[in-house]
This record gives structure tokens, sequence and C-alpha cells, in this order.
């Protein structure tokens, strides 16, 4: 199943594209997520692989699931101060910056952090459109 999708006018020179993976390189990801997800004590470690525009090289990230208390803060945060400022501060705290996890350019080149921050709201407006009444 290939799922493409490119990161809106913010940040035009990223493409998010997981057809780009083969099969056995999804799963070693995945398996490498689940690593993460027990080393952190996290319920989910979420994949973020982007491929630079000029070398075509894979840049991977990966970053938690955010907590419930880290979830109603985001919300409040939307409500009163704006969703991308919410997506900074859930981006700094859940993007995993140690040995042998994210890329560091996913945390020190602006595109790649504009791109993880609306990456890290998706999942609080997820969470929202879960409990919405049909």
């Amino acid at each position: 199943m290939a799922i493409k999708k490119t990161v809106e006018d913010t940040q035009p020179k990223i493409d998010i594209d997981y057809s780009v993976l083969s099969e056995q390189e999804t799963l070693d990801l995945e398996a490498h997520a689940a690593q993460l997800a027990k080393k952190h004590g996290a319920s989910k470690v979420h994949i973020y692989v982007a491929i630079d525009p000029e070398t075509k090289e894979r840049i991977v990230g990966f970053y938690k699931d955010p907590s419930y208390i880290q979830k109603i803060y985001a919300m409040d945060k939307i409500a009163t101060v704006g969703m991308f400022t919410a997506g900074e501060e859930l981006r700094s705290a859940l993007v995993l910056k140690g040995e042998g996890e994210s890329d560091s350019r996913i945390y020190t080149v602006d595109d790649y952090k504009l791109s993880m921050a609306s990456a890290c709201i998706t999942l609080i407006q997820v969470a929202k459109n879960a409990f919405k009444k049909k």
C-alpha cells in the first residue's frame, strides 16, 4: 500500500513518500519503532520519512505518541494560541533524538521541523475526530 502526501505550501521542498520504501524497509522501520517504544515507555512510536528533493536521500525520524496530558495541553494551546505553536511544542517533546533514533536534520533544519510539527498536530486531530458524534 503506497501512501503519498506532499507537505502543504509552508514547506514545498519536502515530499513525504512512504511508497519509496520496500516492504522489507517498512518492516525494519516498524520493528525499530517498536523497539524505541519499549525503550522510551511509549504506547507507540511513529515513523517519519522525508525525501530530500535534491539528493533523493531518505531522512528518517521517529516520534512518540503524545500522552493524554500532552494531548489535553495541545488542544488547549490550539484553542487559545494557535495550531502551529501547539505543534511546535509537541514536536519538541515527542521527536526522539538519541543515538540510532532520528536523523539530526529532523530537529535542526527548519523545513523538516515544520513538517514534523504538522505531523504532530495530526495526532491530536485524529484523537479529536475519533470522538466526534456522527
